[in-house]
């Protein structure tokens, strides 16, 4: 993690006034929330999908947990049967980019795949994520199924989005 996302979340955090300590789980049901495609169009909640599982990406472009998590997800990207992604960064088009291009190639300008900036620093403060990566799992109904933290295993998401 770089100083400028160590310093985002440290601050984020403790503007939750010790909510989020107290937190056990991430969010349960996906908060209205408004996040930038690359080519800086808004995309908020209405634009999720409905009809699919959906897993929502947290991730930092210099953390290494983040770089495997997805590179796992890259790798095992045509065994997500059922699901439509949204990765999401608090990080510059070009980095995300980059990033994409390395790390999860496979998973790269997919349909299903969509690629979002934070720069209002919102994810944090609605999602309440526990680490980088944060992992979520959603149902078509916008509950989460489960959450997904560092060092999970990639058999383990596969499952639960394909069940």
């Amino acid at each position: 993690m770089n100083i400028k996302s160590f310093v985002i979340l440290f601050i984020s955090l403790v503007s939750l006034n010790g909510n989020l300590r107290a937190q056990s789980t991430p969010v349960q049901n996906i908060p209205d929330f408004t996040f930038y495609k690359m080519n800086g169009q808004p995309f908020s909640r209405k634009d999720l999908t409905k009809d699919k599982k959906i897993i929502i990406a947290f991730f930092d472009i210099t953390c290494e947990h983040c770089q495997h998590e997805l590179k796992a997800m890259s790798d095992h990207y045509a065994e997500f049967k059922k699901a439509e992604f949204y990765l999401v960064s608090l990080d510059e088009v070009s980095g995300i980019q980059s990033f994409m291009a390395k790390y999860a190639p496979k998973m790269n300008a997919k349909p299903n795949v969509t690629l979002l900036r934070d720069f209002r620093r919102e994810f944090i403060v609605k999602f309440l994520p526990l680490q980088y990566p944060a992992i979520y799992v959603y149902g078509p109904d916008w509950h989460i199924v489960k959450y997904f933290g560092q060092n999970s295993k990639i058999s383990d998401i596969i499952s639960t989005v394909n069940n």
